[in-house]
């Protein structure tokens, strides 16, 4: 059974009737930097889908992002994630993908949960823009074996007649990529992420032009 405490390391039983198969959503991305949307669908997900919990894992290096990376480091996006967290117990966050080398490939990701949380059935939480390039991924066949997958579709982009998996759909007109280009510009984003993370951005200078930098 898997525990948390919005830790790194997933822990706090919760107790559950005799029987009972563990539903733990996993919510993989770059979250660069995560935002309000990503709580909201979080949730949206862990109530329609019955999850026990769920675990955003950041990426490392993802395969399909070489041209455009990151631009805050694993740590602060690690930090960040922690920093909207803290006050919800069913959500935790797990740095296995950050601390691995190589490109961050989801199937190890799995294979390492399995392994270290037998009898759990994790349910991979699929972003709706994600699903072009879904069996593009490493060993996809047998990560459909492993895990079930559920859809984030946060603009309507999906349509059950036509996608196989279950689909969690909240209207949220809010992007990662909007922020940074709103920091960038000098533009207020307080009410767009947590405040802890809001705080955190501006005192580290993260994703500010390199002349607001070097004014800072």
């Amino acid at each position: 059974m898997i525990h948390c405490n919005n830790t790194d390391s997933p822990s706090l039983e919760r107790p559950r009737p005799p029987g009972h198969v563990q539903r733990v959503g996993i919510f993989g991305g770059t979250f660069d930097p995560i935002h309000l949307g990503h709580l909201i669908l979080a949730e949206a997900a862990f109530e329609s889908l019955s999850l026990d919990r769920v675990i955003f894992i950041p990426n490392g290096f993802s395969p399909f992002k070489v041209a455009t990376p990151p631009l805050a480091s694993p740590e602060d996006r690690l930090e960040m994630i922690r920093l909207s967290i803290k006050e919800e117990a069913r959500f935790s966050v797990d740095d296995r993908e950050v601390r691995r080398s190589g490109p961050s490939y989801t199937i190890d990701t799995v294979r390492s949960l399995l392994a270290e949380y037998p009898g759990v059935r994790f349910v991979y939480l699929i972003g709706a823009d994600n699903l072009k390039d879904l069996e593009k991924w490493h060993e996809i066949k047998e990560l459909k074996n492993l895990v079930d997958f559920a859809v984030l579709d946060r603009r309507h982009l999906a349509s059950s007649e036509s996608i196989e998996f279950p689909i969690v759909q909240r209207r949220i007109d809010l992007s990662s990529t909007e922020i940074r280009q709103q920091v960038k510009n000098g533009l207020s984003i307080r009410f767009m992420v947590s405040e802890g993370v809001y705080q955190y951005i501006m005192k580290r200078g993260l994703y500010h032009s390199p002349i607001t930098n070097a004014k800072a």
